[in-house]
């Protein structure tokens, strides 16, 4: 499978809530920077444990792939995570994802991601206009 299609298996397993799906993309030995600047998560257990939590109560998944490029074993991408989440706020935020790849599978995975525009947006400021374009 080409680097780029198992990491839009990652997005439809997500899409679907299939947690398993996206782990039997996952290296072993993983090391997930959910947030680059936060501690990662090392190994499929503790991504496991984070993206229970963090999937929690989201519904209405339009996470998705505008570009990407590849070079070796390293793909990244430019997107959009788009989702409601528990308390029924609509969250649509661009952000980079970088993947590197050992034996077929995702061995270093980095977002990069405004979580200041994602506090903004949960505290009911809604999507600033200059971020519009960017996500639709």
């Amino acid at each position: 499978m080409a680097h780029i299609d198992t990491i839009q298996t990652v997005i439809d397993c997500w899409k679907k809530g299939d947690l398993d799906g996206v782990l039997d993309q996952l290296h072993d030995d993983v090391v997930y920077h959910y947030h680059v600047g936060s501690r990662p998560l090392e190994g499929k257990d503790w991504v496991r444990r984070f993206l229970e939590k963090f999937g929690a109560g989201q519904t209405e998944i339009r996470w998705f792939i505008r570009h990407w490029t590849q070079d070796g074993d390293r793909v990244m991408v430019e997107g959009v995570d788009d989702y409601v989440d528990a308390e029924g706020t609509r969250i649509q935020t661009p952000y980079m994802g970088v993947f590197e790849f050992e034996d077929g599978k995702i061995k270093n995975w980095r977002d990069y991601v405004d979580l200041g525009l994602v506090k903004m947006i949960k505290d009911g400021d809604g999507l600033p206009e200059w971020v519009k374009p960017l996500v639709g």
